[in-house]
């Protein structure tokens, strides 16, 4: 049976900053990640965008093959863990090797949520997680003329938006009363949109899907207000589930995702999690930024070093065309809100404090201050000194 000193399963952002993490500190430790695709690490969050784009595969890598021939970091692609043996600490494949771990890294990732609507195992009812989803839904998309994203969040606005570019006629469905409810108010939600149904899209709000119709193939769908859409292909974009089946026999901890603790370690000894598996304080982030800062806690940790995982503050930019936007902090929880429009420019902006701290904030149209407002609503600095910078703020 084959030793290392440092296992990781998913190889994923979280995976792979870990790795890169631990070769910072121990340039000796022998490291081996797995992965059940066929692909090294690439840009998840972009495989929104190439949904209108040709591309070859490594165009999205993270890495070249070279880079880990350089840190000694040994991948096996394609393959599957079956089972994870936490008091001998080894695992076992699917072709039946078994693998021995002095460190363990679960970084198994998240799959995509499907609600049980009824008829959502027909042709057509499609959801983007990985590389291999993208080019099946690339080739059936091709086909079809009416597509409905689900979810207008962040990844199915980008979806709608990049499907639009192929010519194809785009509705978007939103259980929410307005679009991105976490990131915008409502007025601003508003704007945006009456810009999207400016450039042709379909919207409708505080709705959900109830059943998908159509024989084998989806051909539309019922909503819960009774409307029926015509459409032959559906992308479902309403948020995702952690991948703990792995781990379900075990005695790792589990709810939503796999509980840790700040220092991203697991209630086993030498097992540490990371990236859109884990739960944190109750919640499952699933963002790439996140998992990204999770992978290099967590390798730090692994390697000998004494990190505590803190969440930064959320923050989401969104550019589609000429429509820019950005939202950091708490928008929804305030006591004073202070405003900038010019609408020559279609620019609208907004601050939120509490108790005289800048503690959220939007802008609408013009997002050249995003890293300025990020520092001052991270360091909660006073909304005066912020103002005397910005006096353009009502």
């Amino acid at each position: 049976m084959e030793k290392v000193k440092y296992l990781i399963i998913g190889n994923g952002i979280a995976g792979l900053s870990a790795a890169k993490e631990i070769r910072n500190n121990d340039n000796q430790g022998s490291i081996t990640m797995i992965s059940s695709e066929a692909y090294h690490t690439y840009y998840r969050v972009r495989l929104t965008e190439y949904l209108s784009k040709d591309f070859r595969e490594e165009e999205l890598l993270v890495n070249k093959d070279s880079w880990y021939e350089e840190k000694n970091i040994k991948v096996l692609l394609n393959k599957i863990v079956e089972k994870i043996d936490i008091d001998n600490s080894k695992i076992r494949l699917d072709d039946g090797v078994e693998i021995g771990y002095e460190k363990l890294l679960l970084a198994t990732g998240s799959r995509p949520f499907i609600p049980p609507i009824a008829g959502k195992f027909k042709q057509g009812v499609l959801a983007l997680r990985t590389l291999r989803d993208l080019r099946y839904i690339r080739n059936y998309f091709d086909k079809c003329k009416n597509i409905t994203v689900i979810g207008g969040g962040l990844l199915g606005l980008e979806a709608a938006w990049s499907l639009k570019r192929l010519g194809k006629n785009i509705s978007i469905v939103e259980f929410a009363p307005y679009l991105l409810p976490r990131q915008l108010d409502e007025e601003l939600s508003n704007k945006l949109k009456e810009k999207l149904e400016e450039e042709g899209f379909k919207i409708y709000l505080s709705s959900a899907a109830e059943e998908i119709l159509g024989k084998d193939r989806a051909n539309g769908i019922l909503l819960n207000n009774g409307k029926e859409l015509k459409t032959d292909g559906i992308l479902f974009s309403v948020g995702i589930r952690p991948n703990v089946d792995l781990i379900r026999d075990t005695k790792i901890e589990f709810n939503k995702g796999i509980i840790v603790d700040k220092n991203l370690r697991t209630n086993i000894e030498n097992i540490y999690a990371a990236g859109d598996v884990v739960e944190i304080d109750g919640s499952v982030i699933g963002l790439w930024t996140s998992a990204n800062e999770q992978g290099k806690v967590a390798g730090a940790n692994m390697s000998g070093k004494l990190l505590e995982y803190t969440e930064a503050k959320l923050f989401t930019s969104l550019l589609l065309g000429d429509i820019k936007l950005f939202s950091v902090g708490e928008i929804r929880e305030f006591d004073r809100f202070f405003e900038y429009k010019d609408e020559s420019k279609d620019i609208h902006h907004k601050l939120f404090t509490t108790r005289g701290k800048l503690t959220g904030g939007i802008l609408f149209g013009d997002t050249r201050d995003m890293g300025k407002l990020k520092r001052s609503v991270t360091e909660k600095i006073d909304i005066n000194s912020y103002l005397e910078d910005n006096i353009q703020f009502k």
